[in-house]
């Protein structure tokens, strides 16, 4: 090769890899910045400290290396720009296995493959749902875990979108504010409810509770999670917040107050969502943390799970650690009506129900019972429509609303990914919203 082009791929390949330096330089600032906002320590984040030893070896190399070496490392670069477009192709196709992300900021790139098959982006404020509709005189927050959240449905698809269809063919000025979070309790509606009554000024407010695992998450007696706010009652009868749950409850609100804040402070948050190289790699990790808590929850519950649920919560005859925290539940469903009150808000209540697999495999037609055995799947819910009943709070017991419409065991399988153990199907969250609608909106 003649020493002038010698010389210039030299100059190139020096001029790359220091544009290459300064970025992951400028992107180690941002994310430690990021990190600073929400509260968490940036020297943990391996992400800072893996952005500023590439910075380091690509100013090194810019200057060090011989030209073979740098050749190859642009050619190890290329390969990895070209597999990150067929990801991406792949990924936008809906055919990318194996990948789940789900990080909470603005923009963020959503795609779930553990049931159904999430794919699109996050709204301004880093919700799953569609751009809200805040010029609306009329709006409903519609707040709950996973099953509002719906990783696995389009983000026009679940039920507060659908929901929100149908009062708008009623008239225009109604909104729903979908406010889902994956992972979640009643607790942490709490604190989304308090923050919606800042930020958009409700006119109402949903709470959903998912009957499968909301009841179980109210107390750390039953399976203890690190990352929950738990509540319990003081020696006068008070419901008040366990006081070591304060961190856990302060990051939660950091991260939504962080979604209303320039999305220049989250770009590198934004910018590793949508990066499909790096998310393959983050979900394998996740999916080994996964398996290795799982073993652990069962050992601890001493083959007390079964389809995900924690079986003693659905026992005919409950345990004093269950009726406790079905106390602690109501407790937090009374929480919300309060803050509801103090703004003016009406307050609504809608239960998700939970099917085992031992439901489908001893149940068909429409003359079905959850009562198996030494469990009653329908107890918990019966139980939250009497409390709601008792202190006049409108509630939608879906469970209640598939015995009266008749579905039968087969169809109820179809509402139900996970083989009919799992979140709500793009069908089942039309049903919940055509049930909330005929319940609570479609008269005139």
């Amino acid at each position: 090769m003649p020493r002038n082009r010698s010389e210039r791929l030299e100059h190139l390949l020096r001029n790359i890899f220091l544009v290459i330096a300064v970025l992951l330089v400028a992107y180690a600032a941002a994310f430690t910045n990021y990190l600073h906002a929400v509260g968490q320590p940036p020297v943990q984040a391996k992400m800072i400290w893996l952005a500023g030893v590439a910075a380091i070896f690509f100013g090194v190399a810019a200057f060090r290396l011989p030209l073979t070496w740098k050749f190859r490392i642009f050619a190890v670069l290329l390969a990895l720009f070209f597999v990150e477009i067929l990801l991406q192709a792949t990924a936008w196709l809906g055919v990318l296995p194996a990948v789940n992300t789900k990080i909470k900021v603005p923009y963020a790139r959503i795609y779930w493959t553990s049931e159904g098959r999430g794919n699109g982006i996050r709204n301004r404020y880093g919700w799953y749902y569609p751009a809200f509709d805040l010029k609306a005189s009329h709006r409903i927050v519609y707040i709950g875990d996973s099953q509002v959240e719906a990783l696995e449905v389009p983000r026009n698809r679940n039920q507060a979108a659908d929901l929100q269809a149908l009062l708008k063919a009623k008239a225009p000025d109604w909104s729903v504010l979908g406010m889902g979070n994956y992972g979640t309790c009643v607790a942490h509606s709490i604190e989304v409810l308090d923050y919606a009554c800042r930020h958009f000024q409700p006119q109402e407010a949903v709470i959903v509770v998912s009957v499968g695992s909301d009841v179980t998450e109210s107390s750390p007696k039953l399976v203890p999670v690190d990352h929950y706010i738990y509540y319990d009652f003081d020696a006068s009868g008070r419901l008040v917040m366990d006081p070591a749950c304060e961190p856990v409850r302060n990051q939660f609100n950091a991260e939504l107050e962080l979604c209303h804040r320039s999305v220049l402070i989250t770009a590198p948050a934004i910018l590793n969502t949508h990066c499909m190289l790096l998310q393959l790699v983050d979900s394998l990790r996740d999916h080994y943390r996964l398996w290795k808590k799982q073993k652990e929850i069962l050992a601890r519950g001493g083959g007390q799970m079964a389809n995900g649920f924690f079986q003693p919560t659905f026992a005919t005859d409950p345990s004093p650690d269950v009726q406790h925290a079905m106390q602690i539940l109501f407790g937090q469903l009374q929480h919300c009506r309060d803050i509801c009150d103090q703004h003016g808000m009406k307050f609504r209540v809608v239960t998700i129900p939970a099917f085992p697999s031992a439901f489908y495999e001893t149940q068909h037609g429409t003359n079905w019972t959850t009562h198996l055995g030494e469990y009653d799947y329908s107890r918990p819910e019966r139980e939250i429509a009497a409390w709601a009943h008792d202190h006049d709070v409108p509630v939608v017991a879906m469970g209640e609303v598939m015995r009266q419409k008749k579905l039968s065991a087969e169809e109820i399988h179809g509402l139900y990914y996970a083989n009919g153990t799992g979140h709500l199907t793009p069908k089942g969250h039309a049903l919940v919203a055509q049930a909330v609608y005929d319940a609570w909106y479609a008269a005139p």
